[in-house]
């Protein structure tokens, strides 16, 4: 067995590895070990996942969705007391419904607690959360491309092997072991539904964190399509060029690849 990043042996490696993070509530995408090695792992969990998850934009869509980290410890949203210009934070746990403000480690607690006792109401002012910047999330969408590429041949005898051995993933495989921040991997980025929107089945309706699947257009290129609280990003495995899954778009009235022929 040898590793889809790095190509090394991997049979001994004993870490499964998650295409998409538990942090983002995935329990059910994994790969079994030595697909990525333990190196591989660590190195893409650290590099790679991390800069993502601590992101304030990816920070704010686990708060709200109340998705807590290994830990069990969900994301604190940082703001400002505007009376007593105090840097608090709110927090909740995965039991409580009300969430919690508290100063920050950094304020002066006794100043904000003052100047709440003292007055009748007050404003808390949350910025805005801004998405990671191209590279964090092109290098991320690609990591989950090759995985979720794996992924889907895990049970086809020697598959496994062609994507380790195939050049024209080489590229993007180097991209996501070893980075390179002035030129990040073309992406198509749009949202196709809100954040906390809820899916209608029956009479049951539920919330989807996550999605993805692979497209493959009619001039063989291979595209992860993959979806996180409601934003696409679409990103082209075997080479930089975005132009096809426009195209693609254009020609299929805009309509997600994740949902054509699934929830029509």
């Amino acid at each position: 067995m040898r590793c889809i990043f790095c190509k090394k042996v991997s049979t001994s490696s004993r870490s499964v590895e998650h295409i998409i993070p538990e942090s983002l509530g995935n329990v059910d995408h994994v790969l079994p070990p030595g697909i990525v090695c333990d190196k591989c792992n660590n190195y893409i969990a650290r590099e790679v996942e991390k800069p993502l998850l601590d992101s304030h934009y990816f920070k704010d869509r686990r708060y709200y969705a109340t998705l807590p980290n290994k830990k069990r410890r969900i994301p604190l949203i940082d703001g400002v007391h505007l009376q007593s210009f105090t840097h608090i934070q709110l927090a909740k746990s995965i039991d409580e419904s009300i969430p919690s403000i508290g100063a920050a480690p950094d304020a002066d607690e006794r100043r904000f607690i003052k100047s709440v006792q003292a007055l009748e109401s007050g404003t808390l002012i949350f910025p805005i959360a801004k998405k990671p910047d191209d590279y964090v999330i092109s290098r991320f969408v690609a990591k989950v491309g090759l995985e979720a590429l794996a992924h889907r041949v895990l049970n086809v005898e020697g598959a496994i092997n062609e994507i380790v051995d195939k050049p024209e993933l080489d590229e993007l495989r180097d991209f996501v072991r070893h980075g390179s921040p002035n030129n990040p991997w073309p992406y198509s980025c749009r949202s196709i539904y809100p954040p906390d929107f809820h899916f209608k089945d029956g009479d049951e309706s539920f919330e989807v964190l996550h999605e993805f699947d692979i497209l493959i257009t009619d001039k063989s290129e291979y595209y992860i399509v993959l979806a996180i609280f409601g934003d696409e990003y679409a990103l082209n495995l075997g080479g930089r060029e975005i132009e096809g899954y426009l195209v693609w778009l254009k020609m299929n009235n805009n309509r997600s690849p994740l949902y054509i022929g699934k929830n029509a």
